[in-house]
C-alpha cells in the first residue's frame, strides 16, 4: 500500500489496533486513549506505517489536523515538544524495521549454514560480514546503561527554564 497524506488522526475509544511497517513488522499495539495517525499531520509527511484493528475490533473518533495546529500555535514549546518526540518515534520505527529485516535474514543464514553441517564456507562468512555490519549500526553506550546516574544535564538548565518561565 502506498504512503498516503490525510487530514485527520485517530483516538481509540475502544478496543486496540496493531501498527505495522510495510515490510509486516509489528511496531506496537495501542488501545484506549491512544492516537494514531498523528506524526503525518504534525509533520506534514506521509503515513509510513499501517493500522489494522485487533481481533475484537476497535472504535475511534477523528481528529482534525487544526487541532494540532492551534496547540502549536498556542506553545511553541509544547509544539517543539510534539514534533521532536514524533522525529524520535520515526527513526525508532525505522531502525525497529531494519533490525528485524536483519534478524530475519540472519536467521535464514543459520538455518542454511545448520542444513549445508557449517561446511559451506560461503554461508558462515555472510554470517560474519551480516554480524559485524549490524554490530556497527547499532551502539550501545554500556558506560550509561550500568551507570544512569552519570548522565547529567546542562549547567544551564535552570537558566534556560528561567526563559520559559
Amino acid at each position: 500500500m502506498p504512503a498516503t497524506r490525510r487530514t485527520t488522526a485517530f483516538m481509540i475509544m475502544e478496543g486496540s489496533v496493531q501498527i505495522f511497517t510495510s515490510e509486516g513488522l509489528l511496531l506496537n499495539r495501542i488501545g484506549t486513549n491512544e492516537i494514531l495517525g498523528e506524526t503525518s499531520l504534525l509533520l506534514n509527511v506521509s503515513r509510513t506505517v499501517t493500522a489494522i484493528a485487533a481481533s475484537t475490533g476497535a472504535k475511534a473518533t477523528r481528529i482534525p489536523r487544526q487541532y494540532f495546529e492551534d496547540i502549536a500555535a498556542r506553545d511553541r514549546v509544547t509544539g517543539a515538544l510534539i514534533r521532536k518526540s514524533q522525529y524520535r518515534l520515526i527513526d525508532s520505527n525505522t531502525q525497529s524495521n531494519m533490525l528485524g529485516t536483519e534478524i530475519e535474514r540472519l536467521s535464514v543464514l543459520v538455518e542454511n549454514a545448520i542444513n549445508n553441517g557449517f561446511s559451506d564456507n560461503t554461508a558462515i562468512d555472510e554470517l560474519r560480514t551480516t554480524i559485524a555490519r549490524l554490530r556497527k549500526q547499532v551502539v550501545f553506550d554500556k558506560h550509561h546503561a550500568y551507570h544512569p546516574s552519570t548522565m547529567e544535564g546542562s549547567r544551564d538548565d535552570g537558566e534556560n527554564a528561567d526563559n520559559f518561565g
